[in-house]
């Protein structure tokens, strides 16, 4: 019984640590992603106080959202980062 057991235990530590592994990309394959490892430049950013540019989303139900819709109305930016720790 105690040999069921030990094997048991073992095939649990080995499926974990391949889980942890997996987990646990590189960089590359971040960027390969579509990752934000990238750093901005001069050229691609805002300054603080610049109005935001112009742009169109789609929306959940396929239909499309522009920041213009929102004109004069109180914004609200909801942002989540997942990160790792």
């Amino acid at each position: 019984m105690a040999k069921h057991f030990r094997f048991f235990g073992l095939a649990l530590l080995i499926s974990l640590l391949g889980v942890v592994l997996a987990a646990c990309g590189s960089d590359e394959e971040a960027a390969d992603n579509g990752g934000t490892n990238a750093t901005p430049t001069a050229e691609q950013g805002l300054q603080v106080g610049d109005a935001a540019p112009a742009f169109t989303l789609p929306a959940t139900d396929g239909s499309q959202v522009s920041l213009a819709d929102y004109v004069g109305q109180r914004p609200v930016l909801l942002y989540f980062h997942m990160a790792v720790g």
